[in-house]
């Protein structure tokens, strides 16, 4: 008798320096690169729906490789983050651009370095669209466009004088990251939590040459 597989979720992280979760497959060790546009990075798990915390996360390297990772539990760090306790040793995953390794298991308690953002494809492409120029414009009620952003420290997006948290606006990246070339959506942005979400008109431009896929 055959079993139906269960639904799953593929995630990718990003570390608080705005670079991504990786695997290094010279070395065969974790390891963090830079984000780039519309490239996935070599580590990612797969997670069943629906999507609860704490779940052990089984990291998948898209080079298969025999060194195996420590037994981990991702667990929920609000809003729309996570942090990965290795219960052998009660410590933590940390992205150390400073460290001798730059990503390791040994960190005592989760601060900024052990905080990570999940991401899926459709929030990758998201945000790989808004942060290519002339691509994407996003625009207020009253017709005021914001300009290109940049990617910061602590998973926020720079506009101008203005940061947009990435975490609380998932859905509007799966949103933007669905849009397609020469299409107009609606989406609401929300810049602070506690603040009501400003809504906004995205529109995609259509390629003249390669584009984001």
């Amino acid at each position: 008798m055959m079993t139906e597989t269960p639904p799953t979720l593929r995630l990718w992280f990003m570390d608080w320096f705005g670079w991504m979760l990786d695997h290094n497959s010279v070395r065969d060790a974790l390891d963090r690169t830079p984000f780039q546009e519309g490239r996935l990075p070599g580590l990612s798990t797969a997670v069943p729906l629906p999507f609860q915390l704490p779940c052990p996360p089984v990291l998948e390297k898209r080079v298969s490789m025999p060194r195996p990772f420590p037994e981990m539990e991702m667990q929920e760090f609000p809003p729309n983050r996570v942090v990965f306790f290795i219960p052998r040793t009660g410590t933590y995953l940390r992205s150390s651009p400073l460290g001798p390794e730059p990503v390791d298991f040994w960190a005592p308690r989760p601060g900024e370095w052990e905080i990570f953002f999940p991401m899926t494809v459709e929030m990758l492409r998201g945000l790989s669209l808004i942060l290519k120029p002339n691509t994407v414009k996003l625009q207020d009620d009253a017709g005021n466009a914001l300009p290109t952003p940049t990617l910061q420290q602590g998973f926020v997006l720079q506009f101008g004088d203005r940061t947009l948290p990435l975490f609380l606006n998932t859905t509007t990246l799966i949103q933007i990251g669905q849009i397609m070339p020469g299409a107009i959506a609606k989406i609401a942005l929300t810049w602070d939590a506690d603040a009501q979400p400003v809504h906004f008109t995205v529109s995609r431009e259509t390629p003249t040459q390669s584009a984001i896929v």
